[in-house]
């Protein structure tokens, strides 16, 4: 009795460890991939007996994102986000970008954006380590350069001081100048 008690306990504990749980729609991709949907309508001709198979295959638009960083700061990290809501970023890790030069995020599906960044050299970066861009609604792909313009900072004897504060703004491709704003 004790023996069969066992195995089915093993078996019971062997069965549900061994499930596979899957959770989540996964109607817009494939394993991983944007689903492609393909139509085929067949046409036959009345003279002949051949028949015409027409492929039709569409896939949702991405689009990409390059950020040139024309400063002379270090963008430590940057990232944008979907509706405020959904994150994108080609790493897990911080994406940094070195004085005057670039990287890209691409496969964004197309919507409102905001585009972060921090200046921050910290192991951990904290929410308000970021600045970010007002929304931008992305239909194309689109190239944001970074640049800086410094502000005299005055102090209230009225004499300007020598350290001035960056500001930094995006310029894009499709002609918009975006402030960033600490968040």
């Amino acid at each position: 009795m004790k023996k069969l008690i066992t195995i089915l306990s093993i078996t019971a504990a062997a069965l549900m460890l061994s499930s596979c749980i899957v959770i989540g729609p996964f109607d817009d991709y494939e394993y991983g991939k944007p689903k492609t949907t393909t139509q085929v309508s067949e046409q036959e001709e009345t003279s002949s007996s051949s028949t015409t198979q027409v492929v039709t295959t569409t896939t949702s638009s991405k689009y990409s994102i390059l950020l040139k960083n024309n400063t002379s700061y270090a963008v430590t990290d940057w990232c944008v986000k979907k509706d405020n809501q959904v994150t994108f970023s080609n790493s897990s890790f911080n994406r940094e970008i070195p004085a005057h030069g670039e990287d890209r995020i691409t496969q964004l599906p197309e919507g409102y954006y905001k585009v972060f960044f921090s200046f921050e050299d910290e192991v951990q970066l904290n929410p308000w380590d970021y600045a970010s861009s007002e929304s931008i609604y992305l239909n194309q792909n689109v190239t944001y350069c970074l640049y800086e313009k410094s502000s005299v900072v005055i102090s209230c004897k009225g004499a300007r001081e020598a350290a001035a504060k960056p500001q930094f703004y995006l310029e894009g491709s499709d002609g918009s100048i975006i402030d960033l704003v600490a968040e």
